[in-house]
């Protein structure tokens, strides 16, 4: 009782959740005494001593190397000579390009940091609402967690001991799925709106120039995935070869990596790694005394309770991970409720890759639901406009998202056709 009265009440007067995790895990050793002192740094040192969780620090720093490098340039150019020139060109341009330079980050925010930066400020200039431009670098941002590489889908594949490389091939058509609704979503918006494309004709010509001169750009998710699935090499070992190809493109053929930006990109991937391994560590103690508490039960119970059949069950629980979401950041939730939903619908028969899938959907989803929406306040800064006005950007969107989990729900092998057909 304690656990739950003590991680409610720093909730409710704002105690940062990194700080909420650990005090909500003290507070009942101390007070109860059943458990020793010892565990929380036995727990706090096994728990980030896990060899994939180097594969989150690499591919955060080769997002930002990435970054700094310029390349969003080269993957916005090719997106705008494929679909800039349609009605809501520029939006579905926005959404595309997210969808590339997901496949090469694995943050929500940072995606929506690098694309927005430059796409909201080609947006305005076409005549497009700047809430509806924050709107849509918002949502084409989430896919940033959703296409693989995805730093939650190699937490939650440490948090439920299950293979990381199963969960980005389980990513890789929801994600694909999920993209092109958002651009058809993009499309109806802008034609209500009335937004219209860069005026250009389609150029098939340009096209393959625009590819061929982002080819660099390009090469790196068909390089990186590629070797995933292609059994080459790990995701940690991918991870690791993301941050040595972005560091030659960027100084050897493109040539835009300063000292000055490598250090900036060093500090950045140095401060976000250093943030998530002491969340995982606080997080994961928490998850053992849960564990203790019988914790995972007692919800398994309640839920069971009202239904026992899987579909109804993830619907319960993607209810719960939709309010959650609103307040809770992405790496807690995967952390603190994995131990918790995973034991559940294990006992169901529910494969834990879709569920995980599922889980991640909703962890988008919470990218853009305020108060918390890591997302919409990254668009806020870049667009210069309030919180409420890009949250009336993103509602269409969100609704997109929404519709795509209930649909993955019911039609599990949308997660499932890929990591079963190439890891059997």
């Amino acid at each position: 009782m304690s656990l739950v009265i003590t991680f409610v009440l720093c909730l409710v007067i704002g105690v940062p959740i990194m700080a909420t995790i650990g005090m909500a895990t003290l507070v009942p050793i101390l007070l109860e005494g059943k458990v020793p002192l010892t565990l929380i740094p036995q727990v706090l040192y096994t728990g980030v001593d896990q060899f994939p969780l180097i594969a989150v620090s690499g591919f955060i720093l080769a997002g930002a190397l990435m970054e700094a490098a310029d390349i969003t340039d080269r993957i916005i150019e090719v997106a705008r000579r494929v679909v800039g020139s349609f009605t809501g060109g520029l939006a579905a341009v926005t959404i595309l390009a997210c969808a590339i330079f997901a496949a090469l980050s694995g943050s929500g925010p940072a995606t929506t940091a690098a694309i927005g930066s430059l796409a909201i400020p080609m947006m305005t200039r076409f005549n497009y609402d700047k809430n509806f431009a924050a709107g849509v670098s918002s949502a084409g941002g989430a896919l940033g967690i959703l296409i693989p590489p995805s730093n939650p889908m190699i937490i939650y594949g440490v948090t439920a001991n299950i293979s990381v490389a199963k969960m980005f091939m389980a990513g890789f058509v929801p994600g694909i799925f999920v993209t092109l609704v958002l651009i058809l979503t993009a499309i109806m918006v802008s034609r209500k709106k009335g937004y219209t494309g860069t005026g250009e004709g389609f150029s098939l010509k340009k096209t393959f120039q625009a590819i061929w001169d982002g080819r660099w750009a390009l090469l790196a998710p068909l390089i990186i995935l590629g070797g995933i699935y292609g059994g080459v090499f790990t995701p940690t070992e991918a991870a690791e070869i993301a941050v040595i190809y972005s560091f030659f493109v960027g100084t050897v053929i493109y040539r835009k990596l300063t000292p000055a930006k490598i250090y900036k990109a060093l500090v950045d991937a140095s401060l976000m790694t250093g943030t998530i391994i002491v969340i995982v560590g606080i997080a994961v103690a928490f998850g053992r005394l849960l564990t203790l508490y019988r914790i995972p039960q007692t919800v398994a119970a309640a839920i069971q309770s009202i239904s026992s059949n899987p579909q109804v069950v993830l619907l319960l629980i993607s209810a719960l991970l939709l309010f959650i979401g609103t307040w809770m950041e992405t790496l807690s939730q995967v952390i603190v409720l994995t131990p918790i939903f995973l034991p559940l619908v294990q006992s169901l028969g529910i494969d834990p890759i879709h569920f995980g899938i599922i889980f991640v959907l909703w962890c988008e989803i919470g990218f853009l639901t305020p108060p918390l929406g890591a997302n919409l306040y990254v668009a806020t800064k870049l667009a210069n406009i309030s919180l409420e006005e890009v949250t009336s950007g993103i509602f269409p969107f969100l609704i997109a998202y929404i519709i795509c989990v209930l649909i993955i729900i019911f039609f599990p092998q949308i997660t499932l056709w890929l990591p079963n057909l190439l890891m059997p």
